[in-house]
């Protein structure tokens, strides 16, 4: 068996999953994408997931020293970092006890953190931002996903479900929200209402275009403005050292980064945080998150020796 350690690295999304080994040096090898559909089912999902990372595990980890495993899930998870509780979007991944279940079966530490945090793990990596201040990271896909890390530490919080900002409360929104709850702001800022902006605003534009052919239509100024509200008002909390800004839409073809930035600054305290914002652009990758996953699972293994 080689010396060089390895983390096992694995992203978990509902669409797709993806795993790596991730050395100590935060190089990636023998990346791979499957179909979340084939491998887990509503059913048995908890069950299918071991069986992907014992098979993975068989394949591509063999003769390599496997020094962890670590995996990000786009879920609500319990402050120990043990337990799965909540995960809307894929079927089957409530109230598991991940961490348990794989050191039992496959020996070996095993971590868990959400999507969100991975990326930002690489994020702070890729883009040289030092641990010591506060990074608040915002991921603008189908939801609003946040992460913020003080002084290289991930906020959990009390019952680990801090840095929900895509579900604190706003006045006179209308309608119910993913995570069961109403007037959520990921009810207006998030892709999954550009898509609606796309049908019912701009005639059933083509979301992938919508920036390159509409950005100046007053109803793509509304959705970068509702945007910017509650970025700005966690900056505003947090007065962050570094903003990341990512996630799938921000990352469509023409997205007016600076339409974006100008209304952050708008709705910033003025004279300070707004006259000191340091942002920072996640780079699009599909590795991103098994990457991110590697370096916490090295950070908390460090932890744990």
């Amino acid at each position: 068996m080689s010396d060089k350690k390895y983390m096992l690295g694995i992203d978990i999304g509902g669409t797709n999953i993806r795993a790596g080994l991730v050395g100590e040096d935060y190089n990636l090898s023998d990346f791979i994408i499957e179909s979340s559909t084939q491998i887990m089912d509503a059913e048995h999902a908890a069950d299918k997931l071991l069986l992907f990372v014992k098979r993975y595990l068989d394949d591509q980890g063999k003769g390599k020293n496997i020094a962890g495993i670590s995996l990000g899930f786009p879920s609500t998870i319990d402050r120990d970092r043990k337990v799965v509780l909540s995960t809307p979007n894929i079927a089957g991944l409530d109230n598991v006890p991940v961490v348990d279940t794989i050191e039992a079966q496959v020996g070996i530490p095993t971590y868990i953190d959400t999507d969100v945090d991975m990326l930002l793990r690489h994020d702070m990596f890729k883009g040289s931002i030092p641990d010591e201040g506060i990074t608040a990271a915002f991921y603008l896909g189908t939801g609003l996903g946040n992460a913020i890390a003080i002084n290289g530490e991930l906020l959990i919080g009390k019952n680990g479900a801090a840095a929900e900002l895509g579900h604190i409360p706003s006045r006179d929104v209308q309608g119910k929200c993913g995570c069961g709850n109403t007037s959520c702001v990921e009810l207006f800022a998030s892709g999954k209402h550009l898509r609606e902006v796309c049908d019912t605003e701009l005639g059933g534009a083509f979301i992938g275009n919508v920036f390159k052919e509409h950005s100046e239509d007053p109803a793509i100024r509304k959705f970068i403005h509702d945007l910017a509200i509650p970025v700005a008002a966690e900056i505003n909390i947090l007065d962050p050292d570094y903003i990341i800004i990512g996630g799938g839409v921000v990352q469509m073809p023409g997205f007016p980064k600076e339409q974006l930035e100008t209304a952050i600054h708008e709705y910033a305290r003025k004279p300070y945080p707004e006259q000191n914002l340091d942002f920072v652009y996640s780079v699009p990758g599909q590795e991103n998150g098994v990457i991110g996953a590697g370096i916490h699972g090295f950070k908390q293994a460090k932890k744990r020796a």
